[in-house]
């Protein structure tokens, strides 16, 4: 014994020990990595047949395979001789090629599973022998783990240089020393580790786990990392024994915890009636029923028609589930299953009694949990954690004195270290005192803790539970055999009188009580009932009176009866509460406080009940039970707590309070409050049973005017079919399950179809049972109000019966009558129309003759008709409803026309059968009116003889028209054919399928929707006006969705591609069919076509799409979950052409996303992400050598988890610091919706440009403008007053009014902040000015006056300021102002008079937008120095005024023609004809600028004698070519071209040429010179081109052109930044290729031009100046 504690003692045991542990976490830590990185390969190795074994593959003899001991014999291939498959082969030698040492280990793997299973590839690269029989990644051991890694070139990709160097096999290369720590540790002779190796061994795992490549990012790895370093810093002089104590311990605390639910938990209450009636739950514990709640992609829940019957059903899915949620309504169950869950566990790890009947027959299932702890939430108001619950509610009881703090470090190293199940009872009992959990924190620490928290469906709508929180939701919805509940209960309350089931059930039909046995609590309370001998009618508020009055009669209080006729009826039936009256009272103000409050509390304590009662009245109702009191374990002082015997009886009381008040209902729910109705149904419920004419007031004070439109919304997407009828199931069977957000009135509420409809469902669930409840308690006049009546078929004949009740009531101010079931008659119905003439809005119902004729002259929206309809009396009545928007016509046959109201936005036919002409004709009608239509054609028969109409159809635009169309024909299709139909719905493949033939002809077609299953290859002839193809729930093969993204990129134009909801099949192999195109080719395909036009938005699709799009060209990609950026983070770096990349969703940790070299904008549209996230978003951004834009549409933004002890983690202040030395100028920001946390990172930051899209972000970013030291640019929006107090940075170059309102004083004082700076612009794009607020006895306040003095004593020399058409009013404040010029932006020319003439002298540059008029005849201001045309067009005559006026300024004028069209001169009969040339006139002094040239421009040109010409973005180079040698009067000219062309030739008169290329080869440069030679005097040229070709031949073209005599070269340069580190984005553009040599002119044109030249990085470019001389003997060409 001594010799094995010295073992267990010994310090190098220990380290082996410890070593060996380390080498299972690192195997761990990189079992996902392996795992992910072996996809990878088997991907890109290629697909085999399936079929060959390995021995197929393998030639005979192979060694070291084929021993041959035997002639002829191979025990290899004994059962397979080797025989060649190109498609098998092509794989092997690829694997081959993949393994370092060209040797597989063919023995380990089955070649006819490499197609399916990546570890069979894996295998090859395992160790020879050992290894055939291991299954997966997970089973391998250590030294298989890296065996892959050292013997897979692949992971040389994955892994930093420095873990491969030297390279293996040497005994020095880094992945070497981990393969032989493993060999070291498995074969030590004495199981012994100094301390020296057990560190150098813990170094290397770590330094292998943190690898920057991969690993760093791996959360497997990161966790191992972690829990290396806690084993290595464990207590060195740890002992096993100490380990085997842990063990000890945990099972000591095991035992204690099934003591304690076996002696404290194994029983429940059976009688509310008599406290402490407790009986064993085994004796009468039934089978929950608990059925799985689906949460669907949209956010809306579906209550699947599965029942769960196994725990394993509850516990495991397809993924690891952490938080699990059981909802259910009062009373059935939660609770009783919780508890009965714990005593399971206890059967389960202890097996202990052999006659135990568990809940679920896999009981052993839950032996996978070592512990599990239950936890009271309404006993832990005041605790956050769940360990500190554990702590006072369990450990606190089992253990004494030091046993407890013992206890308690135990838990936390169990929490840590073992699966535990932590079961929490009551979310909806328990509140976060501080608002910020809305779930009792389990630490991040206690990964392997699954949670199950029991709660009322109400909690699960609060909008901070996220879907992703939830990983399994479940209904729990009674019982499974209530029969056999009642059978129990009877048994255990008989006290001597034999009561049976029997008996029972009779007393429960004849008083119509079924609908109560569906919750156990009140199935209790009703035998109770019934054995106590009280009578009860069916009445929630009788029940609850017989409940208390019972209570009251235990606490021995005094008969005493309400007199008859009492204003609340349920108490007349009492014999022991009015004798207490006042404590009743008392009991109910303080359920309406606790209720009502703003701290709305199911448990509170002594002190804040004192308020309501006094000490003796509190004695009473813990006697009676009313209230119960409980032990606070959570509070150090031990305070009681205290809670109604139900939440039910707190809600009842709580109505009573209201109903007994005399007080006005305005006292207890002031209007400023905002309330959710739906919250408060069960006391609004109760209160109809008491006071129905109050409850209908609070129901009016309650449902606001957002609320009702909200139900009014609802019931117009129901009407128009936007919800499943499968959802509305579930709405009609539980009043929550489908709701995704009903949040507090206090936020905004969800606008989705599926909230609205549940909303309105709901609220007329809830209005039917205040009905229900109001007649059984004996209300006379049952006076609710409600305008919204649903009569579907879902909604049960007792439900309808109470709803056509409170129609009835309310017939005259009906707004929605839809009728589904015939439960009202014709008379009935026609009674509500006639009545409701002035309000009825919508309304479905089959139709009749006296209906058609009663809906005349309504004011109906929504109309839905069912049945065959006389066309002829249904259209006069159509035709007066002068409001109808919505029109849906079911089961009806049309020939005729319908004279439809210019209003109509929709109409839908649904199985109606219509002649061709009526479909024209209405085709037609829709194409008259003047807005957008919708038009549905729903399975429709056609009845087609005849062309009438089709030629007016023809010449019909139907631009407007959306065209639905599910279970078309061939006819209906044909009758489309050639149309101008704007937008087309197709449901069904079926319908694709007939549409393909004439979607070409739809040539107005933009937009596309697809429904249904489509294979093959996509060959559909889309039309050229398409704009966007949306697939909305399609499942297609690879193949088809390849096809179709190759047919969009032969279109000419932008065009959008909507992924909703697709499923992808993988591309279908070819099937001895040559024509067949496999998916290899189509990638190809795909690889070689431009995608830059196609933007593609991604909702739910899988990584297929994605392996599709990989190395693609795609343009936009817009990514609407984070699962799908998830899966595209794989291949975005390969889009080389991706400009713009939107993201949606929730995002933690750090950002690894790799983007692409072309990106140019990041757009996070709906985001909520952690500070990290976004820091290193940023950091990726600031790599990118050129401009990028980052939009923060709305960003909520968490901040960053600091690290837990792990080094490798990057903690905040290391972002930070990272932030702020990296060089951000490159981006800019845009921020519409983000807290002060994203200002606080870009404190100090050098970011370029930043956008400000609400007053509020201006507000929070005024905290750090003044510390972003490379801020250039600033755009501002809101609205602003009072004085302007920002402080902005020395490096701001120009400040932008994008759309803002704003006094007087804080535009001045802005002014007057901005001269301070050296030279800023001020752009006043669209400013609304309010007046300066004058002051109130404030002194400090500075008066218009004073602002406008102090701006003229101003130096704003610095400034100079923008003012487009809507700021024009500014003026007033410029005027006589130091500015240093103003440009002006106007859309009309004639805006230029309202300029006042003071102002005009500021005016040096003007821009006009739009088409000016036919003649020009404006004077411009003679300080003008550049007016810009832009995006419009003008007449040549127009053009000629403006040039002539422009000489008359007496200097010299840019005129800038930006994106602006010259128009054609037209003769006579429209025949082109050539423009007069203008009149001798030197235009020496207008530059004229050209971005983007048209046709009608080079027409002009030669008639004018321009001297000066400057031209970016040519499109028409072969007019440029035609026209430029006839510019007689050019001299100088400065133009941007892709490459050079050789009939280019130079008028005579040209001295000076600047000529940007893209790329010009050698020969066109010696061309061009060669060409420049031919003028009559010398020419001074520059040029500036990219270098793509070899440098040398350069070099060799400077050597001869330095030699020639007739050239003077002074610069001829090639500069290559390729490589330059430093620098930054701003170094690589066309305006860093300036030098000292250009004049400002050039310098503006490469600044501000380049972007419309190119926008790739320059980076290898030349430069060449020189000077050439005319000769007659020019040398010529080589």
């Amino acid at each position: 014994m001594a010799a094995k504690n010295n073992v267990f003692t010994d310090k190098e045991t220990i380290n082996w020990f410890k070593a060996s542990k380390a080498l299972n976490v690192a195997k761990q830590g990189l079992t996902d990595f392996l795992d992910k990185q072996l996809q990878n390969v088997h991907a890109a190795l290629g697909k085999c047949c399936g079929n060959c074994p390995i021995e197929k593959l393998i030639p005979c003899p192979t060694n070291p395979y084929c021993n041959k001991r035997k002639r002829n014999y191979c025990p290899f291939h004994k059962s397979q001789k080797p025989q060649p498959c190109p498609t098998c082969d092509h794989v092997k030698q690829n694997i081959i090629l993949q393994h370092r040492y060209s040797g597989p280990s063919w023995r380990n793997t089955r070649a006819e599973n490499w197609a399916q299973d990546y570890w069979e590839i894996g295998k090859c690269f395992l160790p020879p022998d050992g290894y055939s029989h291991v299954c997966s990644v997970q089973e391998s051991d250590f030294n298989g783990v890296i065996s892959i890694m050292l013997n897979c070139l692949h992971f040389q990709t994955c892994l930093s240089s420095s873990c491969l160097s030297p390279p293996p096999p040497d005994k020095q290369c880094p992945l070497e020393k981990v393969r032989q720590i493993g060999r070291d540790v498995r074969h030590t002779s004495d199981n012994k580790v100094t301390d020296a190796d057990q560190q150098d061994y813990f170094q290397t795992l770590s330094t292998l786990l943190a690898d920057p490549n991969c690993l760093q990012h791996d959360p497997s790895a990161t966790i191992a990392c972690t829990t290396l370093r806690d084993i290595q810093l464990q207590n060195d002089h740890m002992s096993i024994e100490e380990l085997e104590e842990y063990e000890r311990g945990k099972a000591d605390f095991c035992s204690n915890l099934i003591r304690f639910y076996l002696t404290r938990m194994h029983t429940v209450s059976v009688s509310p009636l008599r406290e402490g009636c407790d009986k064993p739950i085994r004796d009468f514990f039934v089978t929950p029923k608990l059925s799985p709640i689906i949460i669907e992609k949209d956010g809306s829940r579906t209550k699947t028609n599965r029942t769960i019957e196994q725990y394993k059903d509850i516990f495991y899915s397809d993924k690891s589930l952490n938080r699990l949620f059981i909802q259910g309504d009062p009373g059935t169950g939660k609770s009783t299953f919780l508890i009965k869950l714990a005593l399971d566990w206890c059967e389960a790890v202890s097996s202990h009694n052999p006659n135990f009947v568990s809940t679920f027959s896999d009981v052993d299932t839950l032996r996978d949990f070592r512990f599990l702890f239950h936890i009271l939430l309404r006993d832990a108001i005041g605790q956050r954690e769940v360990i500190e619950m554990i702590k006072t509610q369990i450990i606190d009881i089992i253990y004494t004195g030091d046993e407890r703090n013992k206890a308690f470090k135990l838990l936390q190293q169990i929490m840590k270290q073992e699966p535990c199940l932590v079961t929490m009872d009551g979310l909806n009992e328990w509140a976060d005192d501080l608002n910020k959990y809305t779930v009792p924190l389990i630490a991040n620490c206690h990964t392997k803790c699954v949670s199950v928290v029991t709660t009322r469906p109400w909690k699960m709508m609060d909008e901070r539970i996220k879907d992703s929180d939830i990983d399994r939701l479940i209904e729990i919805e009674g019982i499974t055999d209530s029969e056999e509940l009642t059978k129990h209960i009877i048994l255990s309350l008989q006290t001597g009188t034999d009561r049976t089931h029997n008996e029972f059930e009779a007393y429960v039909n004849e008083h119509k009580l079924r609908r109560f046995l569906t919750s156990p609590w009140l199935q209790v309370l009703l035998v109770n009932v019934w054995m106590n001998n009280s009578d009860f009618k069916g009445s929630l508020c009788e029940i609850n009176c017989i409940l208390l009055d019972l209570l009251f009669k235990k606490a021995h209080a005094k008969k005493g009866y309400f007199p008859t006729g009492h204003s609340i009826q349920c108490l007349s039936n009492t014999s022991f509460i009015k004798e207490k009256r006042d404590i009743f009272d008392a009991l109910a103000n303080a359920a309406f406080q606790f209720t009502f409050s703003s701290k709305t509390s199911l448990a509170f304590s002594e002190r804040e009940l004192m308020n309501y009662l006094t000490v003796e009245q509190l004695q009473f109702c813990l006697h009676a039970g009313v209230l119960t009191r409980r032990r606070s374990l959570g509070k150090a002082a031990q305070e009681s707590q205290f809670s109604f015997i139900h939440e039910t009886v707190q809600e009842f009381l709580a109505a009573y309070h209201i109903a007994n008040s005399k007080q006005e209902l305005s006292d207890f729910f002031p209007t400023e409050t905002k309330y959710n109705v739906l919250e408060m149904s069960q006391t609004v419920i109760y209160l109809c049973g008491l006071d129905c004419k109050k409850a209908n007031e609070l129901l009016n004070r309650l449902t606001d005017v957002e609320f009702l439109e909200n139900i009014n919304q609802g019931l117009s997407k129901y009407v128009h079919g936007y919800v499943d009828m499968k959802h509305l199931m579930a709405f009609q069977t539980d009043d929550y399950t489908k709701i995704k957000d009903v949040k507090s009135k206090h936020t905004q509420m969800a606008k989705d179809s599926h909230f609205l409809v549940a909303l309105s469902v709901l609220f007329q669930r809830m209005i039917i049972s205040c009905c229900i409840e109001a007649k059984a308690s004996g209300q006379k006049e049952i006076c609710l109000n409600c305008r919204d009546f649903t009569f579907s078929k879902y909604v049960s004949n007792a439900d309808s019966n109470a709803l056509k009740e409170l129609l009835i009531f309310n017939k005259s101010n009906v707004r929605s009558l839809i009728l589904e079931t015939n439960v009202l008659q014709t008379g009935e119905i026609l009674t509500v129309l006639q009545h409701s003439k002035r309000s009825l809005k919508r309304v479905k119902t089959k139709m009749t003759p006296e209906i058609n004729k009663e809906l005349q002259q309504t004011i109906i929206q929504e109309l839905h008709c069912i049945g065959k309809i006389d066309v002829s009396s249904f259209s006069c009545v159509i035709s007066s409803l002068s409001q109808l928007t919505y029109l849906q016509i079911e089961d009806s046959r049309f020939s005729e026309h319908i004279v439809l109201p210019d209003t109509l936005q929709q109409i839908d036919l649904l199985k109606c059968t219509c002649t061709d002409v009526f479909l024209r004709r209405l085709l037609m009608h829709l194409a008259s009116l003047k807005h957008d239509t919708n038009c549905g054609l729903f399975a429709i028969d056609t009845d087609c003889n005849t062309h009438l109409f089709q030629s007016d159809l023809l010449l019909s635009d139907m631009t407007n028209i959306e065209l639905n169309v599910i279970l078309g024909n061939t006819d209906l299709y044909g009758l489309l054919y050639g149309t101008t139909i704007g937008k087309l719905c197709l449901s069904t493949a079926g319908d694709l399928s007939l549409a393909s033939e004439i979607l070409h002809t739809l040539n107005k077609l933009t937009k596309l929707y697809l429904w249904g299953t489509l294979t093959g290859r996509c060959d559909l002839r889309l039309p050229a006006s398409l704009q966007c193809i949306c697939l909305q729930e399609v499942e297609c093969s690879a193949e088809w969705l390849c096809s179709l993204l190759i047919t969009l990129s032969s279109l000419d134009h932008p065009v959008e591609c909507l992924l909703w909801d697709v499923v992808l099949q993988p591309c279908e192999e070819a099937h001895g069919d040559d024509s067949h195109i496999h998916a290899s080719d189509l990638r190809s395909e795909i690889l070689s076509r431009d995608l830059s036009n196609i933007e593609i938005l991604v909702k739910n699709c899988s990584m297929e799409l994605f392996k599709i799009l990989r190395d693609s060209s795609i343009g936009i990609l817009d990514l609407r979950t984070a699962d799908r950026v998830s899966l595209a983070s794989e291949i975005l770096h390969t889009l080389n052409k991706l400009t713009k990349l939107y993201l949606w969703g929730t995002f933690m940790g750090r950002c690894d996303l790799r983007l692409p070299a072309s990106l140019q904008c990041i757009s996070l549209e709906k985001v909520e992400c952690s500070a990290e996230w976004l820091c290193s978003l940023l950091i990726t951004l600031s790599s990118l050598d050129h401009p990028v834009e980052c939009l923060l549409w709305d960003v909520v933004l968490q901040p960053c988890e600091e690290a837990h002890g792990d080094d490798s983690h990057i903690h905040a202040s290391d972002l930070r610091s990272e932030i702020v030395s990296r060089d951000l100028s490159n981006i800019e920001i845009l921020v519409k919706n983000c807290s002060m946390e994203l200002f606080e990172i870009l404190r100090d930051s050098s970011i370029g440009i930043l956008d400000l899209r609400t007053a509020d972000r201006v507000s929070l970013a005024s905290e750090i403008l003044h510390t972003l030291n490379k801020l250039t640019k600033l755009y501002l929006c809101g609205t602003l007053t009072g004085r302007c107090d920002l402080r902005l940075p020395a490096s701001l170059q120009c400040i932008s009014l994008e759309k803002v309102e704003c006094s007087a004083e804080w535009l001045c004082s802005l002014l007057i902040t901005l001269s301070s700076l050296d030279h800023v612009e001020c752009r006043l794009w669209d400013v609304v000015l309010q007046p300066c607020e004058e002051a109130h006895g404030d002194d400090s306040h500075i008066h218009a006056s004073d602002l406008r003095s102090e701006i003229l004593s101003r130096d704003l020399s610095n400034i100079e300021i923008w003012v487009n058409t809507n700021s024009i009013s500014l003026f007033n404040i410029l005027s006589g102002s130091s500015v240093r010029s103003v440009r002006l932006i106007v859309w009309d020319e004639n805006t230029l008079t309202l300029v006042p003439q003071s102002a005009l002298t500021m005016l040096k540059e003007i821009h006009l937008k739009g088409i000016p008029s036919t003649e020009f005849k404006n004077i411009l201001p003679a300080s003008l120095q550049l007016l810009i045309l832009e995006e419009g067009s003008c007449s040549s005559d127009w053009l000629y005024g403006l040039l002539i006026h422009l000489l008359t300024l007496g200097h010299s004028v840019r005129l800038l023609l930006h994106k602006f069209v010259v128009l054609h001169n037209h003769g006579p009969c429209g025949k082109d004809s050539k423009p007069p040339a203008m009149p001798c006139t030197d235009l020496s002094s207008v530059k004229l600028e050209v971005i983007k040239d048209c046709p009608g421009l080079y027409e002009l040109l030669p008639t004018m004698q321009i001297t000066s010409l400057n031209m970016t973005e040519i499109d028409h180079f072969d007019m440029l070519s035609h026209t430029l040698s006839r510019l007689t009067y050019l001299e100088q000219l400065r133009i941007c071209l892709h490459n050079y062309h050789m009939d280019m030739r130079m008028p005579e008169s040209i001295k000076y040429v600047f000529v940007i290329f893209k790329t010009l080869s050698p020969s066109s440069l010696r061309h061009f010179v060669q060409n420049m030679l031919t003028t009559k005097h010398t020419v001074h040229c520059k040029l500036l081109f990219r270098v793509e070709e070899k440098e040398d031949e350069y070099t060799k073209i400077k050597e001869e052109y330095c030699d020639q005599e007739l050239l003077e070269v002074q610069l001829f340069e090639v500069v290559d930044k390729r490589h330059a580190v430093v620098g930054g984005w701003a170094s690589r553009t066309l305006s860093a290729t300036a030098d000292d040599a250009d004049d400002e002119y050039e310098k503006y044109i490469l600044q501000s031009q380049g972007e419309y030249v190119d926008t790739k990085p320059w980076v290898h470019y030349c430069k060449i100046r020189m000077n050439i001389s005319c000769s007659d003997n020019s040398f010529g060409a080589r």
